[in-house]
């Protein structure tokens, strides 16, 4: 992927509508078996922000005998306008059913909670339902505000405002979570003692900050303070099914490969990222 890649001038638009109306595409995905499902997921040979989906799909097949694909387009398909999508952005999620009936859905935090209620990791009942979406929303919102205060700041300007994220929006996110997470037992989960999207999302933002060129920084010096925030970490990197996902090469391409998209936001004077 390339900074051109991204802004692309061709557009093919994937249509909401599809060829069913809103009732049968209703019906299909809610009676529609496991099973009978394959999920084709479709985003940049990085991590960033597919990885929490690709997590998702890792789980769902160790516990649920999902069928995925992970798909990934070339620079030359986007540019040339060949990548269907509803907004001219990645990722996509695709569900094929035993017919070739489709579905397609669009943007990353719609699809990460599509998968976890499917897979039954939205919470026992409403309410920790809503509260499992308002920790994902706060914690996604923590590298919305990473890229909008530091993606595009010149480069004479980078280390001071990345010294204010950490100490001012950084700190207050983790001493936001660790209140919550202690009140919660302090037992590297949200909600109880069971796994859910808001365990497995904090997980992932922290590994996206790990890609990052001033990973230990702010791993080390920030994250790890913290210790109910980074028991939640250690948590879902012991989950079976999460644990051998990262273990695969696939995944360690991804990883690679994000760490050498960010690698231009090194901050002068800093040491590059040691993998």
């Amino acid at each position: 992927m390339t900074a051109e890649s991204q802004s692309r001038i061709k557009v093919s638009y994937q249509s909401t509508k599809n060829l069913a109306n809103s009732v049968e595409r209703s019906r299909f995905l809610e009676e529609t078996d496991n099973k009978d499902l394959t999920f084709k997921f479709q985003y940049w040979d990085i991590a960033s922000c597919g990885s929490t989906s690709r997590d998702l799909l890792a789980y769902a097949k160790a516990h649920h005998q999902i069928k995925y694909d992970l798909e990934s387009p070339t620079s030359e398909d986007w540019d040339a306008g060949k990548v269907p999508t509803s907004f001219s952005y990645l990722p996509m999620l695709k569900i094929v059913g035993p017919q070739q009936q489709e579905v397609d859905i669009s943007e990353n935090m719609v699809i990460d909670m599509y998968l976890a209620e499917r897979f039954g990791l939205m919470g026992d009942n409403k309410w920790e339902h809503l509260t499992i979406q308002s920790f994902y929303s706060n914690i996604q919102y923590l590298r919305e505000r990473c890229f909008s205060e530091l993606a595009y700041v010149p480069q004479d300007k980078l280390r001071k405002t990345r010294d204010l994220f950490l100490t001012i929006t950084l700190r207050k996110f983790l001493e936001d979570h660790a209140f919550h997470l202690r009140e919660n037992g302090n037992n590297g989960h949200y909600i109880g003692n069971k796994l859910t999207l808001a365990d497995i999302h904090l997980a992932n933002i922290i590994h996206y900050f790990g890609t990052l060129p001033w990973a230990k920084l702010v791993i080390e010096d920030h994250f790890k303070k913290y210790e109910p925030v980074w028991k939640v970490k250690e948590t879902v990197d012991k989950e079976p099914s999460l644990a051998a996902w990262r273990q695969t090469e696939q995944y360690r391409t991804y990883e690679r490969n994000s760490v050498k998209w960010y690698a231009d936001r090194v901050v002068p004077g800093d040491e590059p990222r040691e993998d």
